[in-house]
């Protein structure tokens, strides 16, 4: 190491090698601190200022604000009057009645067990049968004809392929238990065997999900294409593994359709794969991925995404006094907009519209100036930006779509459908890690996109499955 009183002589000897020994650590200390300020923003992420799930958070969750002391001339806590309860109620239709009676008179001991009595109170208990296994045997019967002497026989369901097997409604719980509930195969089987007495391999388990598996095949389509005709589609993304391997999980969803894709690639060679987004023609709710920005089709853009990086700017850089003007005009606009929608209106009224875009226009004229674009460097390519304009750019680029929501009321503020349909994938995720195989995700993606579309339309599900599993498919597309 130096001394200082070598440092001293080398001032007086060699002035221009202590200029270049200085450069080179001013150098290294921009470096250092640039990492170390990446490294610090990094660590400041959170699910509520960046894209990070809110599983993210961990243990270091911020707390939550105490909740203020109530007003007594606010509304009481609970129900409100008028409110539609959920209490049970008594029901004619009963499938047994216990009468409890008294055989002998309380006061002088007379013998009333011939006497039928009246009822002046009613208790009702609901409950669930104990479980069990209804085993049927199907009989292939031979008639001889008393004429010819010919033998007849019967003739068997197409489903009855094996010498015992399970049947429809056992073979969609466990299509329920496994796609819908999550439940991992061994889970699968302790549940049938505490409930039934009965513990399928998972063999048998693999190949019943198989077979809802490839009924479900023309239900996938028609899915797919139905969703290619609506006016809007949400479309989101998610990283699961595939055994040891990392794929990407698509969405694209409406209020009534799910259709799911797994891919080994998150972008366009993955919409090209599910055939969905690369012929769509209507609006495609989104973040601000790339991928989707390509598409040839109009584009609506998630405001909630927007919100939690305009917060990332205002933790990083308190001037930036813009960033908070714009999630207040984001946020009153979104108001404006649920108010205008419980009037059953389809639009914000002009003026409203051009106020909106007048105070977008002036906030962000101000963020342009206070974060001009870097001079070029010299370098080939784009010259590096800071995040701070880089997301002040796509402000400028994307008005139009940013603000879709409040002239298009079909459009919403935010893409939390297409996030609604990818939280259970997560969830599968944390229960099992991964799936076994491609043909693994693939089972899951179509079986739980029928699965989820059947719930968005309201349909009980069971059911549904059942019949499935007997080869009668629902095809639930609703009509427009």
């Amino acid at each position: 190491m130096t001394t200082r009183e070598e440092i001293i002589a080398l001032c007086a000897t060699n002035p221009e090698v202590v200029a270049d020994m200085l450069l080179t650590l001013q150098a290294s200390n921009l470096k250092l601190l640039e990492r170390m300020q990446a490294l610090e923003e990094r660590l400041n992420k959170n699910s509520q200022n960046s894209d990070k799930p809110p599983s993210s958070d961990g243990l270091r969750k911020r707390p939550r604000k105490p909740k203020p002391i109530r007003n007594s001339k606010k509304r009481k806590q609970g129900g409100q009057q008028g409110h539609a309860g959920s209490t049970l109620k008594i029901s004619s239709d009963v499938d047994h009645v216990v009468r409890h009676a008294v055989d002998q008179c309380q006061q002088c001991g007379h013998n009333l067990a011939q006497i039928d009595g009246r009822v002046v109170q009613q208790r009702q208990v609901l409950d669930i049968p104990p479980p069990r296994i209804v085993r049927t045997e199907h009989q292939l019967v031979a008639r001889v004809c008393p004429c010819c002497q010919t033998s007849n026989n019967g003739q068997l369901p197409a489903d009855l392929k094996g010498t015992v097997q399970y049947g429809p409604r056992l073979r969609a719980l466990v299509v329920y238990l496994m796609i819908y509930q999550l439940l991992p195969y061994k889970r699968t089987q302790e549940v049938l065997k505490t409930l039934y007495a009965v513990k399928p391999s998972t063999g048998t388990l693999n190949r019943i999900l198989q077979d809802g598996y490839k009924q479900l095949e023309e239900a996938e389509k028609a899915i797919r294409e139905a969703i290619i005709q609506a006016k809007v589609v949400h479309c989101d993304e998610t990283g699961h593994r595939v055994g040891a391997k990392t794929r990407w999980l698509h969405v694209a969803s409406t209020k009534l359709l799910t259709f799911y894709h797994s891919n080994k690639a998150r972008g366009s060679l993955a919409h090209q794969a599910a055939d969905v987004l690369p012929d769509y023609k209507g609006i495609a709710v989104h973040d601000f991925y790339r991928s989707y920005l390509i598409l040839s089709c109009q584009h609506g853009l998630c405001n909630a995404h927007l919100l939690r990086e305009l917060k990332a700017v205002i933790e990083r850089e308190p001037h930036q006094l813009w960033a908070k003007a714009v999630v207040r005009l984001l946020q009153t606009a979104n108001r404006l907009v649920k108010a205008a929608k419980a009037q059953d209106k389809w639009s914000l009224s002009a003026p409203a519209q051009k106020r909106i875009v007048t105070i977008y226009d002036r906030l962000l004229r101000q963020a342009d100036t206070l974060n001009p674009l870097a001079a070029p460097n010299g370098r080939r390519g784009r010259t590096k930006q800071t995040k701070t304009r880089n997301l002040v750019s796509r402000l400028l680029q994307y008005k139009q779509d940013i603000l879709r929501f409040t002239y298009d009321f079909n459009v919403p503020f935010d893409n939390n459908l297409a996030e609604r349909d990818l939280r259970m994938v997560k969830v599968q995720q944390k229960i099992s890690n991964c799936f076994r195989s491609e043909l693994g995700a693939k089972i899951f993606c179509r079986i739980r996109g029928y699965i989820s579309t059947c719930l968005k339309q309201e349909y009980e599900l069971f059911p549904v499955l059942a019949n499935v599993m007997q080869g009668n498919v629902f095809i639930p597309i609703p009509a427009e």
